[in-house]
């Protein structure tokens, strides 16, 4: 550390990286972008599970989303951290383990989202994909997947900033994420606890604040490029798509 009148804002922001580990901002950061964009994945492959008409696929789904949504994040970091290298006989890396963690806890939400998207898309856009004969898999990813993608944007970007404050419970596994730096900078500052944890607290604003910018951005882009129709004005109600009709979208 600094001189004890000086608080190291590089320590806050990096840990000691480049000279040791990531850590502070970067750490919660880094873990959240590589965690959401993982689960996104993931919630892709369990989405899709739970409206295919395969009755042992959509339950083996069902049954992980709701169990990993039943329990708390800080279970699931025990269990990638804990549980499973005794399992597996292996020594467990903080940062993998909190990665694993994060991912697993999040696919399961994500497929939830993903899954409304698709539920949301109405059985006229997909009757209309099919009278155009497009196959199957450019139905899934053109019509479906494309609908529901920027129907679900603000959830994904609100999603997102939910991960980068769960990245918190980080410091349980004994990393040095941004609050655990802010608590030994505390401890090492007591005279300016304050001033540390409005720091700490103006950081996780700011990810936060221009996440949820970003995600309005890229909605107001996406709805300016979408094409007008003259249906536009007086929309008819249209049914979502059932279970059955999503699945011969993407079967």
């Amino acid at each position: 550390m600094a001189a004890d009148n000086v608080i190291n804002m590089h320590w806050l922001l990096l840990g000691s990286f480049p000279r040791g580990v990531v850590g502070g901002l970067a750490l919660n950061l880094g873990v959240a972008v590589a965690a959401f964009v993982t689960s996104f994945a993931i919630g892709h492959a369990l989405a899709l599970g739970r409206v295919s008409r395969l009755p042992a696929l959509r339950w083996l789904c069902t049954a992980y989303v709701e169990l990993v949504r039943s329990v708390p994040l800080l279970i699931v970091l025990f269990w990638f951290y804990f549980s499973i290298p005794i399992l597996l006989q292996t020594t467990p890396s903080p940062v993998w383990s909190a990665l694993f963690a994060l991912s697993a806890y999040g696919a399961a939400y994500q497929a939830e989202y993903i899954r409304a998207g698709i539920l949301a898309v109405s059985a006229g856009e997909i009757e209309a994909a099919r009278s155009l004969g497009l196959s199957r898999s450019a139905i899934l990813l053109r019509v479906v997947l494309a609908q529901a993608h920027r129907k679900m944007l603000p959830t994904y970007a609100s999603y997102f900033t939910s991960m980068f404050k769960d990245s918190s419970v980080l410091y349980i596994v004994g990393l040095v994420e941004l609050m655990q730096a802010g608590l030994i900078v505390a401890e090492r500052h007591p005279g300016r606890m304050l001033e540390v944890y409005l720091t700490v607290a103006g950081l996780f604003f700011t990810v936060c604040w221009t996440a949820s910018r970003l995600g309005k951005f890229l909605e107001w882009r996406l709805a300016a490029k979408e094409p007008f129709t003259p249906g536009d004005q007086a929309p008819s109600s249209p049914q979502p798509c059932s279970l059955k009709e999503s699945h011969h979208a993407h079967a």
